[in-house]
């Protein structure tokens, strides 16, 4: 396989570590306790959901993010959502590390970059405030899923 230079891909810039839990609020605490954090709430307006191309508009997340050093770390309950793929992942592997996000400056331009490249898209969201997220599964070798986020302008 030929590598791409790091220039040309939006894998380079790591945001965040995310981690799906069953209770966001006792594994904050738990960390926080082991000396990580804090863990803060963190609240995304969310304007568009797509889940496997599929609009959706009843997910909802409870979120912290927090620090271990100098990484961040996102910690993501599923709450509600029929079609969740949070609630997917933790019923089916369980609680654990689930994603690297990459920060990039405009999404749609590497969501094409590595949609190009044979990345299956398996969430999508623009945020009310700008910016957005997308999730790319990577089943086929390693079973981490990457993350592409644009921070809102807020």
């Amino acid at each position: 396989m030929e590598k791409m230079p790091l220039a040309k891909t939006p894998l380079t810039n790591i945001h965040h570590v995310g981690a799906i839990v069953r209770d966001v609020d006792k594994t904050a605490e738990y960390y926080e306790s082991l000396g990580m954090g804090p863990f803060e709430p963190l609240i995304i307006d969310g304007q568009e959901e797509r889940i496997r191309g599929k609009l959706v508009d009843n997910l909802k997340l409870k979120i912290r993010m927090g620090h271990i050093g100098p990484i961040r770390m996102e910690l993501i309950e599923p709450v509600a959502g029929r079609e969740s793929i949070w609630k997917e992942v933790l019923e089916s592997k369980g609680e654990g590390i689930h994603h690297l996000a990459f920060l990039v400056d405009n999404i749609e331009k590497a969501k094409a970059k590595l949609i190009e490249q044979g990345l299956n898209l398996i969430f999508s969201a623009k945020f009310g405030n700008g910016g957005g997220a997308a999730y790319f599964e990577t089943d086929r070798i390693g079973g981490l899923v990457l993350e592409l986020f644009q921070v809102p302008q807020d």
